[in-house]
């Protein structure tokens, strides 16, 4: 049996499902866009800094930094996990905080980071409904958001860089 504060995580989890699926479609047509999807017939991709190489049958990548969040070829968001991925709204329960607006400032956790790939973690400010991500710029990044981010910011700079590197490898 689930405790009050895990069945209200769910609930809003739950009520964040058209927003996921949302996100999800625009970072799938983003790398349909760049050509990712034609070139790599993977049929789950990260959403991350990645640096390619060409190769005689296609490309090959590898992400820089954690990798938190994934994109299906069906649009759906997974988290990633060290075990193996899972749909982020399921996943998402056990790292997901729910904090006040007054208190978003001091929910950040940066400072006490003591892993150089830290378990995901995220906040839901419960008047707004605004899901955060708790961020690490990659190594050698200017111009990335770090702290805790809004999902959908996180997701689209994550993606816009791993387009950056598959078109770099072109």
């Amino acid at each position: 049996m689930m405790d009050a504060d895990e069945a209200e995580r769910r609930r809003r989890i739950a009520a964040l499902a058209p927003y996921l699926r949302e996100l999800g479609s625009r970072t799938l047509e983003t790398y349909a866009k760049a050509g990712i999807l034609d070139a790599i017939p993977d049929n789950v991709l990260p959403i991350a800094d990645a640096l390619f190489k060409r190769r005689d049958d296609g490309f090959t990548y590898h992400p820089h930094g954690a990798v938190y969040l994934n994109i299906t070829r069906e649009g759906e968001l997974q988290l990633a996990l060290p075990g193996g991925a899972v749909p982020l709204h399921e996943g998402i329960t056990k790292y997901l905080q729910l904090a006040r607006e007054p208190d978003l400032e001091d929910a950040s956790a940066l400072d006490g980071a003591t892993e150089w790939f830290p378990p995901p973690r995220f906040v839901l400010v419960v008047e707004t409904s605004r899901l955060y991500i708790e961020s690490v710029a990659p190594s050698g990044r200017s111009g990335i958001s770090t702290g805790l981010v809004l999902l959908d910011k996180y997701a689209n700079e994550r993606a816009q860089l791993f387009v950056e590197g598959f078109r770099a490898a072109l």
